[in-house]
């Protein structure tokens, strides 16, 4: 570089007298100091550009260890989703909504004057973004909709949900008359969904309202609630019952342990002294030193043989069931910042080992008739085990026939078993054999919580409609589960009998049912549409469609 800059100074001195030569002598000049400039600028452009590097790597340090140091929640949008029925019904706008802003409690109510499909949406993402879900079931109000949202909320084990039913048997009896025993089959259905998962059931909206307050501003931190001036007095009164109890149940324990301690040494205490009189009557020379020495060598052993043979118990307690037949599996949940969430796949892969564990519970063998059906054993109908124990085979891929009402079952045979039967599908239809109680059809869907299951549930009239939807929306709830449902056009409605003389009273109270029941139907859709489940009205289209999902190994 200094070599052309001095070849490029001579050339101008030599020239610079030479009037003809004042061009080139110009832009020569303009050369030299560009090439300058240019080895400069580099030069501070690179200096530049390491310190710039240095201190970015240095912010980006800082920055990660920021983040690391200080992860990031998801706070939710609301505390409480109002839930339940809806109407003219004011219990939210009395009772609740009053409760939670005096307590600056969040909460999303869904309730509206007039009621548009495009609400589902938006109370499905209220839904993801609350803490508790409250429904509160009104006898005033046909309640299909909440019916279905609390099967399907309690399958997908849900962390905080409580359902409060308001005069239960007069519910019961609030109906169409044609829907009453359905009704009726309902509640019992629900009583037996929420028994199955321990979801609390209440019977006013006070005890709801203190679950609320226990339950929000109970499990806060002190330093949260000393920002929200309307919570702290009642932190300070649920902590204080808190502590008041867990007292009370310290002192209760204590007080048992004394006694037991009490009563035990009184026991031996008299044994000791039975067999000190004992000896002095025999050998009334001995010195007491040798019996009382012995006896409280004796009574030293005896308690701590005790002491490591309750530990030795307690660390391996007896074994009830068998925790190992099933693969256990989490199950997904409403997403909550108070509960982590673990998604799982529809179809896991599971070992070898655990495949053959994963027996059926209530199929027993194979019909010998030449057919694919597997038939739930009798005895399993009356709740009884033959020898002890159930025959079952091993956890293959079939479909499973489910109808909501055990009357109307001519469909299996006549329909889906001829169909099936030609293709070799194999399926089962333990569930809808005419002699299974519900409390054993119970049973067996819990017990296939932790299974991948294929369900083809069919509704095939009115008279079952609102507990089929209850149950289906049940089954949409298991991620481990596929449904297939079929609900024929003539079983949403329900008609008015051409031969039957019907007042305006009954005439207005079937157009509710009607409407009421198609809202909950279109919530039930969008609960299979989210679970990329198919719903059909018709029973042929239906059926070619699981069995196409069978073949094809889904």
């Amino acid at each position: 570089m200094d070599l052309a800059v001095s070849s490029f100074a001579h050339q101008l001195y030599s020239t610079v007298f030479n009037e003809e030569n004042v061009d080139r002598t110009r832009a020569v000049v303009a050369r030299l100091k560009g090439v300058e400039s240019r080895k400069k600028r580099k030069q501070s452009t690179d200096k530049s550009s390491g310190n710039f590097m240095k201190e970015t790597c240095e912010c980006v340090a800082s920055t990660a260890n920021v983040e690391e140091a200080n992860p990031v929640t998801r706070t939710p949008a609301y505390d409480v989703f109002l839930g339940g029925s809806c109407g003219n019904t004011v219990w939210r706008r009395q009772l609740v909504i009053p409760f939670l802003k005096k307590r600056s409690i969040s909460y999303y109510d869904p309730q509206r004057s007039v009621w548009s499909e495009n609400m589902i949406y938006e109370e499905s993402i209220a839904k993801e973004n609350s803490s508790l879900f409250l429904f509160v079931i009104d006898p005033a109000t046909v309640n299909a909709t909440s019916f279905l949202e609390i099967a399907y909320f309690a399958a997908r084990k849900s962390p905080k949900l409580v359902v409060v039913f308001l005069g239960k048997t007069e519910w019961k009896a609030k109906a169409h008359p044609d829907d009453v025993p359905d009704r009726n089959r309902t509640c019992q259905l629900l009583d037996r969904i929420l028994d199955a998962h321990d979801v609390p059931m209440l019977h006013s909206i006070q005890d709801a309202l203190n679950y609320i307050e226990d339950e929000i501003i109970g499990n806060k931190k002190w330093t949260e609630v000393l920002n929200v001036p309307c919570q702290r007095l009642a932190y300070l009164s649920l902590r204080t019952r808190r502590a008041a109890r867990a007292a009370h149940e310290h002192a209760r324990a204590a007080w048992g342990r004394v006694r037991t301690v009490a009563s035990k040494a009184g026991v031996a205490g008299t044994i000791d002294t039975i067999i000190l009189l004992t000896c002095q009557l025999i050998a009334p020379s001995m010195p007491l030193l040798f019996v009382i020495i012995p006896l409280f060598i004796i009574n030293v052993v005896i308690i701590i043989s005790i002491n490591r043979w309750q530990h030795y118990r307690s660390m391996r307690p007896r074994g009830i069931v068998d925790s190992t037949y099933f693969p256990h599996r989490h199950s997904a949940a409403i997403p909550s910042p108070r509960m982590a969430t673990v998604t799982t796949p529809l179809n896991p892969k599971t070992s070898k080992h655990s495949t053959v564990k994963a027996k059926r519970f209530c199929d027993e063998l194979m019909v010998e008739d030449g057919s694919n059906a597997f038939s739930t054993p009798e005895n399993l109908c009356n709740n009884s085990l033959t020898n002890g124990k159930l025959k079952t085979i091993e956890n293959i891929n079939c479909i499973e026939l489910v109808c909501s009402s055990m009357d109307e079952i001519d469909w299996i045979s006549k329909e889906a078993v001829p169909q099936m039967d030609g293709q070799s599908i194999p399926y089962s239809s333990g569930l809808s054999m005419p002699g299974l109680l519900p409390e054993i059809r119970m049973n067996c869907l819990k017990a296939w919580s932790r299974n991948f299951k294929h369900f083809f549930y069919h509704i095939p009239s009115t008279k079952t409609f609102l507990s089929g939807m209850v149950e289906i929306a049940y089954m949409l709830g298991h991620s481990s589960w596929q449904v297939t449902v079929c609900v024929p056009r003539e079983s949403q409605t329900l008609e008015f009998g051409s031969t039957q003389h019907e007042d305006e009273v009954s005439r207005a109270a079937r157009r509710r049912r009607n409407d009421c029941y198609q809202i909950a139907f279109c919530y039930l859709k969008d609960m299979a549409k989210r679970r990329q489940c198919r719903v059909f009205t018709d029973l042929e289209e239906a059926i070619r469609h699981v069995m196409k999902q069978t073949a094809a190994g889904f």
